[in-house]
């Protein structure tokens, strides 16, 4: 396999352009699939150095994230604590400290696996993918961006540079949680990401985003639906919680059950809109 350092963008964008190239940056999913033989470059196109990719900004209402900022810099960013609070927390449960130092959002987002830990609350917030090629721009719905297992929309030399999402206010509603098998370093089983614009107390515009159910991350429209323009309460809680699990197209792997899967997306949905709207706790559990 032959390598290419990049000093620039159009250096960059010039190496991809050769059949069997991958860009390569933090390397925490590229270099296990090589070990592992499940991917086999010709060429590796080092661009971990361009740090005109790595930056957190806020744009016209929403926020901008290089491709290259690491986990590490969303946790540490306030910009991403305040506008993006469930991109911050799956931050938090995102594998370890030396992970998180390298692993990057761009490289998460392409590596499509349906347990990306970064998917579900940047699908939530209305995240959007900004790709670059030799041909110019463009910019896609991360809703659109996933195509299947492990394959997504970006053409052959093609780079994506940054994702934004739309910023939340501080009297809008977000949570995130992550069910996973044990408490640290391990891959979700479901996980789920909220968020409600609201205007005084009707939700205004809902995002619910959903990962490791499906052979993608997606978001749940139908849960969606029962939310939007709509006083929140118990009724409409349940009756989200409930669309969510009727649209889950859930998988069967090691980690559990789509049945398993399908229920946990009905719990866990009730469950955060429940913490984010401030709703009592059921007396029984569901």
């Amino acid at each position: 396999m032959d390598y290419v350092r990049a000093a620039s963008l159009e250096e960059a964008l010039a190496a991809a352009l050769r059949p069997g190239a991958a860009f390569v940056a933090g390397g925490t999913n590229l270099v296990p699939d090589i070990l592992f033989g499940r991917k086999k470059p010709v060429l590796a196109v080092d661009i971990s150095r361009l740090r005109e990719l790595r930056f957190i900004e806020e744009r016209g209402g929403r926020l901008r994230i290089g491709a290259l900022a690491t986990v590490t810099d969303l946790l540490e960013s306030d910009r991403v604590r305040e506008a993006a609070p469930p991109l911050h927390e799956s931050a938090v449960e995102f594998a370890g400290p030396l992970v998180r130092n390298r692993a990057t959002v761009g490289g998460n987002l392409l590596d499509a696996s349906p347990a990306a830990d970064l998917a579900p609350p940047l699908l939530a917030q209305d995240g959007e993918a900004e790709l670059l090629s030799a041909e110019g721009p463009r910019t896609l719905p991360l809703a659109s961006f996933f195509l299947g297992y492990r394959k997504t929309t970006i053409r052959p030399g093609e780079l994506l540079t940054a994702v934004s999402l739309r910023s939340l206010g501080p009297n809008d509603r977000s949570a995130y949680q992550k069910l996973q098998l044990r408490r640290a370093m391990a891959i979700s089983v479901v996980s789920v990401a909220a968020a409600l614009w609201m205007e005084g107390g009707r939700c205004a515009e809902a995002g619910i985003g959903m990962g490791a159910v499906a052979p993608v991350p997606y978001r749940s429209g139908a849960a969606e639906a029962e939310l939007r323009g709509r006083v929140v309460g118990e009724a409409e809680a349940e009756a989200a919680a409930a669309a969510a699990r009727r649209e889950a197209r859930a998988i069967d792997d090691v980690r559990a059950s789509a049945r398993y899967r399908e229920r946990m997306c009905e719990v866990l949905v009730r469950r955060l809109l429940r913490r984010t709207l401030g709703l009592p706790s059921p007396a029984r559990a569901h």
